[in-house]
């Protein structure tokens, strides 16, 4: 039946309505998304300066040591790409109402990675206290208690993230910032000046952010309704999450190598006060990327994945992937006007977020970010696989570049100091963003002969 004509002013108001509600909710969004990347970041900034301060060079070195063993657990193993398909398949879930059958898988699967993290804890905490000392043990098995805790808060995070729960998300990613470096440093004040106590701080962090996320993680399982769906497809849906998860256990645990194996070639080459003085430069160069390509992502990638939707239409698929595109060109422009402001600024900025004592390896800080900004733009890149449901396409490049970064960092370390470390940061970020460009661009030529 037809409309009526005098029907159809009141349609179009309703229509328009309709677009003025949305675009109120996506300012909202924009706003929560904004505080919650800028209050991290500066979170992160005032956390170096404030451990700088109570830490010298060789136990701020330690502490970052550690840290990357807090970041394999919590990120780059289980827990993270647990996360990753647990955000992936809420949306999936809830257009199919089968929410519950979700909230029950996911929370069986956590269990299981959380008893599978403890056994291998024990395990590289025995190693440590075998071949290295007592002292490095104890620093590795707070650390790896520390990784437990903040895995657990990043799966309720990316429930909330694909929720679009915005405020909820900013808080507990600010909080998390915050708090970290204060009980650390408060610790350390306390009780004794060493990193084992700085990452202690870090431990009690997490638990304390993990009780708040369960608080509200709770109030929103049991306000679901239960739908007749749920119990049919509550084994189809754990079988899809560890389908789409699986893959990121091989490359974020290869991603772990990129990311960490600086750190550990400065260590064995050239001591724990190189590896502090380096890695507040390090930091001062990541922070901002990953505040820019993580506003980007957040924003536009939960929106992409809803746009794309069962990945069955031709025009839905071009629009997700347009916005991709969009996050990749804005990143390369934000990446570009970085690196400028730190050539003109590094050593003031430096010496601003900790203190002279860090400030010798101040002027890599351009080229690090450089450096590492390849890495980020290729994780970026790799939205249009996820899109697609396509994650194990990446494996091969984080397999290749974390075998390159491995060899060159530790290679060049070895033979020009500081500065080569760099370079094989560089060369490994290179090979693995040009190769997610690649399969980008095969993804948007496939999507149409795939949707047809």
């Amino acid at each position: 039946m037809h409309n009526a004509p005098y029907l159809l002013p009141l349609k179009n108001k309703k229509i328009q309505l309709f677009k003025k509600i949305n675009s109120k909710r996506l300012q909202k969004e924009v706003a929560w998304i904004v505080i919650g990347q800028a209050g991290t970041a500066i979170a992160g900034i005032l956390g170096i300066k404030l451990l700088t301060n109570v830490l010298g060079p060789a136990d701020f070195g330690k502490l970052s040591l550690a840290n990357t063993i807090v970041v394999l657990i919590s990120t780059n193993f289980l827990f993270g790409p647990l996360g990753q398909g647990l955000m992936r398949f809420w949306a999936i879930s809830k257009s199919k109402g089968n929410l519950k059958g979700f909230y029950a898988v996911s929370k069986h699967l956590k269990q299981q990675i959380i008893a599978i993290s403890i056994v291998l804890s024990i395990v590289l905490t025995v190693i440590t206290a075998f071949f290295k000392s007592i002292e490095w043990a104890a620093l590795f098995a707070v650390s790896t208690a520390a990784g437990i805790f903040s895995g657990w808060l990043g799966l309720r995070v990316a429930v909330f993230t694909a929720a679009r729960k915005r405020p909820l998300v900013a808080c507990l990613n600010i909080g998390n910032a915050f708090s970290r470096p204060l009980i650390a440093a408060c610790l350390v004040l306390l009780i004794s000046v060493s990193a084992f106590w700085a990452m202690a701080g870090y431990l009690v962090a997490a638990i304390l952010l993990v009780l708040v996320a369960e608080y509200f993680y709770v109030n929103i399982v049991s306000s679901t309704s239960t739908s007749i769906s749920d119990k049919i497809t509550a084994t189809d849906i754990k079988k899809d999450i560890i389908s789409f998860s699986w893959p990121f256990v091989v490359f974020a645990s290869f991603a772990w190598v990129h990311l960490s194996c600086d750190k550990w070639a400065l260590q064995s080459f050239h001591g724990p006060e190189i590896v502090g003085a380096f890695t507040v430069v390090s930091q001062l160069a990541v922070y901002p990327l990953m505040f820019g390509s993580g506003f980007l992502s957040t924003l536009i990638v939960p929106v992409a994945y809803e746009r794309a939707g069962d990945l069955t239409q031709y025009q839905k698929m071009m629009s997700a992937y347009r916005l991709l595109a969009f996050i990749a060109i804005a990143y390369i422009l934000g990446l570009f006007l970085l690196m400028w402001f730190f050539f003109i600024s590094h050593h003031k900025l430096v010496i601003l977020i900790s203190n002279i004592q860090f400030a010798e390896f101040s002027f890599l800080l351009p080229w690090i970010t450089g450096a590492w900004g390849l890495f980020y733009f290729g994780q970026i890149l790799s939205s249009f696989g996820m899109i697609a449901n396509k994650s194990s396409v990446y494996i091969a490049p984080k397999i290749a570049a974390a075998i390159i970064a491995a060899i060159s960092v530790f290679y060049l370390s070895a033979r020009c100091g500081v500065a080569g470390v760099v370079w094989g940061v560089a060369l490994a970020g290179f090979v693995y963003a040009f190769w997610c460009l690649v399969v980008a661009m095969k993804l948007f030529v496939d999507a149409k002969i795939e949707t047809d």
